[in-house]
C-alpha cells in the first residue's frame, strides 16, 4: 500500500462508459487507496442498462487494494444535483480530494500536481480550488508551474472541505441589485465583464442555467478566493456531442491535448492573481470585449426576432 496514491478521488458518472477508459488507465497506474463513485440514476428502462454498464466497468477495473465507496442513485436526479450531493457526501468523509467527471481525460501528472498543491495550500484559506485546465500553452510559456486566477476550470480539479462548505448551492446570498454593483466594483467598473457575469449568475439563480459551477464561482469570489491554474493543460474535457448535458456543440479546443507537467514544481513567489491571463481568457474564450460582446448580443436579439416571427 505504500506506493499507492493517498489522496481520495471521487468519480462523478452517469451512463457514458465509452469515456471511462481515459480515467481508468491512469487510476490503474497510480492505484489510489480510496475511490468514491457518485453515479446518477437512469431516466428510463433503456437508460438503466447504460448506467449499469458504466458502474460495472469501473467496479471490475479496480483490481488493486482499494477502498471503494459507492453512492448509486435509483432514478435520475440530473447532473447538477448529482455533483452537489456527491461532493457533499465526499467531503462529509474527507478533508481534501480530487474530482473527476466521467468525460475528463487527465494526464498522469495531473494527480501528483493536485496532491502536492492540496498539501501545500491546505491552510491557505484564500486558495479555494486547484484546476487542471489551461488553454493557451502555445501563447504563454513560463518557468513557473502554475499561476493564481479568478477564472474557473473544473474539468478535472481538486479542493478542500473548507472550500466546498463555503459553496452556497442555492445562491441564498444573491441579491440582484446589490450584487450588480458589487460585481461592478469587483471588475474595476468594467461594465462589459460585469454584465456578462451578472447575467450568468442571475440566469443560474432563476434556474435558466441548470449548472452547479456558477454557484461555486460566486462563492469563491464572495470569499475573496483564488484558483490555481497550471501552465500545462493537465486534464481535458472530451464529452462533447449530443449525449452531453452541456457540451452539445463541438470541442472548443479540439487541437489541445493533455500534457504532463515537470517536477519538482516551480512555485510562484507571491500569491497574487494573474490579471493579465484572466483578461486574456475573458477576451478569447468568453468574448468579453466591447466589439465581440456587442456582436454576440446583437446575434441573440436577431435570433429571438426571427424565432418570434
Amino acid at each position: 500500500m505504500n506506493n499507492q496514491f493517498d489522496i481520495p478521488i471521487i468519480l462523478i458518472i452517469y451512463n457514458r462508459s465509452k469515456y471511462l477508459d481515459n480515467i481508468i488507465s491512469k487510476l490503474k497506474a497510480i492505484k489510489p487507496k480510496k475511490i468514491y463513485i457518485s453515479a446518477d440514476g437512469p431516466k428510463d428502462f433503456l437508460d438503466k442498462e447504460k448506467c449499469e454498464t458504466s458502474r460495472k466497468f469501473i467496479e471490475k477495473s479496480i483490481t488493486w487494494n482499494c477502498l471503494v465507496k459507492k453512492k448509486y442513485k435509483l432514478t435520475n436526479i440530473g447532473l447538477k444535483k448529482n455533483i452537489n450531493e456527491g461532493l457533499d457526501w465526499f467531503f462529509s468523509n474527507e478533508s481534501m480530494g480530487i474530482i473527476l467527471e466521467d468525460d475528463c481525460n487527465p494526464s498522469f501528472s495531473f494527480f501528483q500536481f493536485c496532491k502536492e498543491l492540496l498539501l501545500k495550500y491546505k491552510n491557505e484559506k484564500k486558495i479555494k480550488i486547484i484546476s487542471g485546465n489551461f488553454y493557451y500553452e502555445k501563447e504563454f510559456k513560463s518557468f513557473k508551474s502554475y499561476f493564481f486566477s479568478k477564472r474557473p476550470g473544473t474539468h478535472g480539479w481538486a479542493t478542500w472541505k473548507r472550500s466546498w462548505i463555503e459553496n452556497n448551492q442555492n445562491m441564498t446570498n444573491w441579491k440582484p441589485i446589490f450584487d450588480f454593483f458589487w460585481l461592478l466594483k469587483f471588475f474595476n467598473f468594467n461594465f462589459i465583464k460585469t454584465h456578462y457575469f451578472y447575467k450568468k449568475f442571475q440566469d443560474t439563480y432563476n434556474k435558466k442555467i441548470n449548472s452547479w459551477d456558477y454557484q461555486l464561482l460566486l462563492s469563491i469570489w464572495k470569499n475573496n478566493g483564488m484558483i490555481i491554474r497550471p501552465f500545462k493543460h493537465l486534464c481535458k474535457h472530451v464529452g462533447w456531442g449530443g449525449d452531453s448535458t452541456h457540451g452539445k456543440g463541438s470541442d472548443t479546443f479540439a487541437n489541445l491535448t493533455v500534457k504532463d507537467i515537470d517536477f519538482p514544481l516551480v512555485h510562484p513567489s507571491n500569491i497574487e492573481c494573474n490579471d493579465f491571463l484572466d483578461n486574456y481568457e475573458d477576451n478569447i474564450l468568453r468574448k468579453i470585449n466591447f466589439r465581440d460582446y456587442l456582436m454576440y448580443k446583437f446575434k441573440i436579439k436577431i435570433k429571438r426576432i426571427l424565432k418570434i416571427n
